[in-house]
């Protein structure tokens, strides 16, 4: 989920993974771990968002990809 900096909680046990547009990145630490420390590449895509994903320009929103 792509979301608004400050929309969820970051929690004591989430990993700041870096930044993008200013704005940070995290992941929980046991999936960070378990995913042996992932990388993700921010997107966007055709179409309105999934779940709870942040709506980017009208007709696009945000994805995260794991390279």
């Amino acid at each position: 989920m792509c979301l608004k900096d400050g929309e969820l909680p970051v929690a004591f046990h989430d990993v700041q993974l870096g930044e993008v547009g200013g704005a940070p990145f995290y992941i929980d630490a046991e999936q960070y771990e378990r995913w042996g420390k992932p990388r993700f590449l921010i997107d966007v895509a055709p179409g309105a968002a999934d779940g709870f994903s942040l709506e980017a320009l009208e007709g696009v929103h945000f994805i995260s990809r794991s390279p």
